[in-house]
């Protein structure tokens, strides 16, 4: 009777850290498949929260346009996610119209 509570037990402490592990491998194979797969013309955001659009890329590193005229060689470990590029410009709806006041 005494190793079954003895089992259950280490079971109870043992199982949110395996689950914990677990998700923590998944998250971290996500994210170095993500980063492996960036190519130039990408917007990323890199760990220190600068964004930008990486303008070339080879095994471990980038160069990185932070601003225009201005490149930065990072690693490619310090990108932290890839973003979908938004147009500049968008065009007025028909909603926009019937909401301005006049």
């Amino acid at each position: 009777m005494e190793i079954i509570l003895i089992l259950l037990v280490l079971l109870v402490f043992m199982l949110p850290s395996i689950l914990m592990m677990r998700s923590q491998k998944k998250r971290q194979q996500q994210v170095q498949e993500m980063q492996s797969s960036i190519q130039p013309g990408d917007h990323v955001v890199t760990v220190s929260g600068l964004h930008g659009d990486v303008v070339d890329a080879d095994n471990a590193t980038l160069r990185i346009e932070i601003a225009p005229g201005v490149v930065v060689k990072m690693e490619t470990a310090g990108i932290m996610k890839r973003e979908a590029v938004e147009s500049a410009v968008q065009e007025p709806t028909a909603d926009d119209s019937e909401q301005r006041p006049e």
